[in-house]
């Protein structure tokens, strides 16, 4: 059963897609699994491949597109300092909505957001829940994983870890030695580019205010679920040692993780490597959720 539903994220609405299994009888509680997309990808695609896959086997599984892309809303930039508020507390305001843009730390409270909506549903095992994320997704739930205890297992394939840290863990500049905290001024975005060799019909640009701290490998460090990572044997954003080898290098040792390389280059996972990808990601969330 697939219901479509609003979610919303720091009054932001955003559009998600519910799969519930269609044997779910009510009173049952089931395992549960949020789905998180990469740079600029579409709840859609999800909704039509690993969701559905996961959800016959079993699993409640939610879908959806961040803030600022395809079918939800977006956070409006005001023109103009805001206005003081009338005698019902509402204001009249010129806005910009900042639409595909790929801010790292908003995209996590948006998973955070999805989180609490999803444990919160009847038909939801809150001690049974994991986290599916593919590319930048893949990135962020390492980093979510890293810090929430409410998720049980993960599954990362082929995952944009983010800057690789100095000694002391942290990345102080953004490009062109800009302060990665400058502040935003209106409607204005500082904007880096998109990752060298992504095609240029993908979507979207990097927000570098927020793109040069965050940092997934550090979180990794902090994992203690079992945790599959999926990766491609000629990765070439950065190579594997800046993807999946750079998450699995990351959790500490005495969690449970298994690391899988497939042949092929990065969006190779979603065509000739998808049912292969699927399977082991189902069987991984059989196991330990």
């Amino acid at each position: 059963m697939l219901k479509t539903i609003d979610i919303w994220s720091e009054g932001t609405r955003m559009s998600a897609d519910l799969f519930i299994p269609d044997d779910h009888q009510e009173g049952q509680r089931r395992p549960a699994i949020l789905l998180c997309h990469g740079w600029a990808g579409p709840k859609s695609h999800l909704s039509r491949t690993w969701a559905p896959f996961f959800c016959k086997a079993g699993f409640v599984c939610l879908t959806f597109d961040y803030r600022g892309w395809y079918e939800s809303d977006a956070r409006i930039a005001l023109q103009a300092p805001q206005p003081t508020p009338d005698a019902d507390g509402f204001v009249t305001v010129r806005g910009k909505p900042v639409r595909e843009v790929v801010d790292p730390l908003d995209q996590n409270r948006d998973i955070y957001n999805c989180i609490h909506w999803l444990l919160e549903q009847p038909c939801v095992d809150t001690e049974r829940f994991g986290l599916w994320g593919s590319s930048f997704g893949g990135g962020h739930v390492i980093h979510v994983a890293g810090h929430d205890p409410r998720v049980k297992a993960v599954v990362s394939q082929v995952p944009g870890m983010g800057q690789a840290p100095d000694a002391h863990g942290f990345t102080h500049m953004g490009p062109e030695g800009q302060s990665a905290g400058a502040a935003l001024t209106r409607a204005e975005l500082t904007q880096v580019p998109r990752p060298a060799g992504m095609p240029e019909s993908l979507k979207g640009a990097g927000d570098s205010r927020t793109l040069w701290l965050y940092h997934a490998r550090r979180a990794a460090s902090h994992i203690r679920v079992p945790t599959l990572i999926i990766d491609q044997e000629l990765e070439e954003y950065g190579g594997r040692e800046n993807s999946g080898l750079a998450a699995k290098n990351a959790i500490p040792e005495g969690t449970i993780v298994q690391y899988h390389v497939f042949p092929g280059t990065h969006y190779d996972i979603y065509d000739k490597n998808y049912r292969q990808s699927a399977e082991l990601a189902r069987d991984w969330f059989l196991r330990y959720l």
